[in-house]
């Protein structure tokens, strides 16, 4: 029996719209990094996966991702990438968290800074919230997932957990949570996958 859902934070709950003053190269590049993260030595992949730990290692990240592609990389960009108000709820996102209640809801979500001040601007509330950079490690670790239900007070297997990422967030099925994929896009493009995706377990 479900008794809570986890959220992912960004591609799930929140994204970001078209960027005007982000050029397409680097759009791109943070959209579908495989390739250069493929190029990264060990050091360098080191610092890659831990990137949602702290601040300094997600600009280490970001710093080697955009030299690999060619691309300059400044604290300007990296400030406007972690900045709240360029965070945008999806336009299910507040039916979706009503439409989980009277389960207990929660957002566990690979992040280097905290996400609770754009819940707040949005007058969005949840039950708890695991954030990589506070727990000490992120998705897909089972570590991650099981510190989120623990959050919740909840097993594992009583969670269900909606993301977008096949592998971070389908690692919820081997840490004995249930998954429910969902596919995401910028703001103002996205169907409402949410509610979908809920009701596909039962939930709303």
């Amino acid at each position: 029996m479900i008794k809570a859902v986890l959220f992912d934070f960004a591609g799930t709950l929140f994204g970001r719209p078209a960027y005007r003053w982000l050029s397409p190269p680097h759009l791109s590049v943070l959209r579908a990094p495989a390739p250069y993260v493929a190029r990264m030595n060990a050091a360098e992949r080191a610092v890659w996966d831990a990137r949602d730990l702290t601040a300094l290692a997600n600009r280490s990240a970001h710093w080697i991702l955009f030299r690999l592609a060619g691309l300059s990389f400044d604290d300007a960009l990296f400030q406007r990438l972690h900045n709240p108000a360029f965070w945008l709820p999806y336009a299910d996102t507040a039916a979706a968290l009503e439409a989980a209640r009277p389960l207990k809801v929660g957002v566990l979500s690979n992040i280097s800074w905290d996400i609770r001040r754009v819940f707040a601007r949005e007058s969005l509330s949840v039950d708890a919230f695991a954030l990589s950079y506070e727990l000490g490690v992120s998705k897909p670790s089972a570590r991650a997932f099981d510190a989120a239900c623990v959050r919740l007070d909840v097993e594992p297997s009583e969670c269900l957990y909606v993301g977008d990422d096949p592998v971070a967030d389908g690692a919820a099925v081997a840490a004995g949570l249930r998954f429910a994929q969902i596919s995401t896009a910028p703001v103002g493009r996205r169907e409402p996958v949410l509610l979908r995706a809920l009701a596909s377990h039962g939930i709303g």
